[in-house]
């Protein structure tokens, strides 16, 4: 299933990083990032660019969530080197990469499908209103933060 700006994403269970289910904040429209590995320099400045600009998300009442298939104590220490205060979701076993039709090709010498870096914003009601495929890590949160912005959430 590949969900496309104007579909309603089904409801989803994830865990955390830290462990935690995650659960949607009721009300609050939501950017979903989705990057292929945690140890990447590519990956870290993309999440990086999420946390400068996490503090603009939140006062226009947008909540900010990576989506990642690498190992929980791997995400935990991305975590610890990006110093995100933001959730991020583990993948591992493809659910996600899956339903938002994201997941590339196995990278050299693995034999696990890595998702492509994308991004999807959601509204309240969990209708994808904007979605940027293979995104550039500098500079996504800046533009998903414009087009929030454009749509005066």
């Amino acid at each position: 299933m590949t969900l496309h700006p104007g579909d309603t994403v089904p409801t989803f269970t994830a865990v955390q990083d830290a462990g935690l289910p995650y659960v949607p904040v009721p009300g609050r429209w939501r950017v979903l990032f989705v990057f292929p590995k945690t140890a990447t320099t590519h990956c870290q400045l993309l999440a990086c660019r999420y946390q400068q600009l996490h503090d603009e998300f939140q006062r226009l009442a947008v909540d900010v969530v990576g989506i990642n298939g690498d190992p929980r104590q791997d995400q935990r220490a991305f975590r610890d080197l990006c110093v995100l205060s933001y959730p991020l979701l583990e993948d591992g076993r493809q659910k996600l990469g899956m339903l938002f039709g994201v997941l590339g090709e196995p990278w050299p010498g693995e034999d696990v499908r890595r998702p492509r870096r994308c991004t999807f914003l959601l509204d309240a009601d969990n209708v994808i209103m904007q979605a940027w495929p293979d995104r550039y890590p500098a500079m996504d949160a800046q533009t998903v933060l414009e087009a929030v912005r454009a749509r005066h959430v």
